[in-house]
């Protein structure tokens, strides 16, 4: 009995010290997304939103915090002082950039968040069009709250593959891998909504130009392989005026070769199956006349693919990874060897893609 009260009375005192360390959810700010907008003198505005729930009540708001500093650890260590909470990170889920901030390069802002090990490197990167602060210090009627509308509206994205998902990682990864520059989704806040707005392309870390929501089909179909997603075209054909496809699903391969020029080629094979949604026009889709549906749509999707491409050569953004291509083909020698900036803009891309109807729906005559 002696020896038991000894070990009990070592353990209670374990115990006690332990609960004094421990966390109070309410002591605690936890940041779930945060906002970069360029600010004059080589600084930043950095703006916090911390979800704040009161324990008398289950509705809940966001402490917005903001402040313009040289850095973001910075910017945390001086809006510490702000908030009666402890500020921590290990929840950030959203980093969102001005496109004004994002064209002076974002590497340095990045550096103090790679080396944090509190945030998760699945961090989502965003763009705004104007200021990404604007984003998040508002609240946006018949939405839930900021924080959760930006994130559900990206997931849906993501998952929908309207989109490509660019995290943190990936971001950081395309900026230091040779042959293939970073992407980052852009939004923009529309009346009350907010709207995913096109892709932001990058020269390395610096930002370039952005490819609008009417070529982010096909860009998805260069960049990677769908595995679903929706789309709808209008052609310029009597017979076909309208047509809507879903269940997208694609497979594509690159392939690069030399002429006898030395001219290098990027011949690129798409095979596309897509289930038609809706279908305005003469055509009967059950018959034979589906063939001709399936040839134009293959014509439009290589034609577009293609302006797509010569617009990011342009801008000299190779943002689906074309180097990476070029790299495997040439070897790592002879790749040391060539400028791929200055190549790039001439490489001729050939785009064949092979569009087929896997269904039609539900119809009745």
């Amino acid at each position: 009995m002696f020896k038991m009260r000894h070990l009990f009375l070592p353990s209670l005192l374990f115990l006690t010290g332990c609960s004094s360390d421990q966390n109070i959810l309410e002591k605690i700010g936890y940041i779930q997304s945060a906002a970069y907008d360029w600010a004059p003198d080589n600084k930043m505005k950095v703006t916090l939103s911390i979800p704040v729930i009161e324990r008398e009540s289950r509705d809940g708001y966001d402490e917005i915090l903001t402040i313009t500093a040289s850095s973001s650890k910075a910017a945390k260590n001086l809006l510490s002082r702000k908030t009666s909470r402890t500020l921590v990170s290990g929840q950030l889920r959203n980093l969102l950039y001005g496109i004004e901030l994002a064209k002076t390069g974002l590497r340095r802002n990045m550096d103090s968040i790679l080396r944090d090990p509190s945030i998760s490197k699945r961090s989502n990167i965003i763009l705004t069009e104007g200021e990404a602060h604007d984003i998040i210090n508002r609240d946006y009627t018949g939405h839930p709250k900021t924080e959760q509308y930006v994130d559900k509206l990206l997931q849906k994205e993501f998952q929908l593959q309207n989109t490509p998902r660019i995290l943190l990682h990936q971001f950081i990864r395309d900026y230091f891998d040779e042959g293939i520059d970073p992407i980052a989704t852009v939004i923009r806040i529309s009346g009350n909504d907010l709207e995913v707005s096109g892709i932001g392309l990058f020269k390395e870390d610096v930002y370039i130009t952005k490819l609008p929501t009417k070529d982010m089909i096909f860009f998805n179909l260069l960049y990677q392989n769908q595995k679903q997603g929706e789309f709808s075209f209008t052609l310029n054909d009597e017979d076909t005026k309208s047509i809507m496809f879903n269940a997208i699903s694609s497979k594509r391969k690159i392939k690069i070769r030399r002429d006898e020029e030395g001219v290098l080629h990027a011949d690129i094979q798409m095979v596309v199956h897509g289930s038609v949604l809706e279908y305005i026009g003469k055509l009967n889709l059950s018959t034979d006349d589906s063939a001709k549906v399936e040839k134009m749509m293959s014509a439009y999707i290589s034609e577009h693919s293609e302006r797509v491409l010569s617009f990011m050569q342009k801008h000299g953004v190779d943002s689906i990874g074309l180097g990476r291509y070029v790299w495997n083909e040439l070897g790592y020698a002879e790749w040391k060897k060539l400028d791929w900036a200055e190549a790039y803009p001439s490489v001729q891309v050939h785009v064949n893609a092979d569009f087929h109807i896997k269904n039609f729906g539900n119809f009745f005559d």
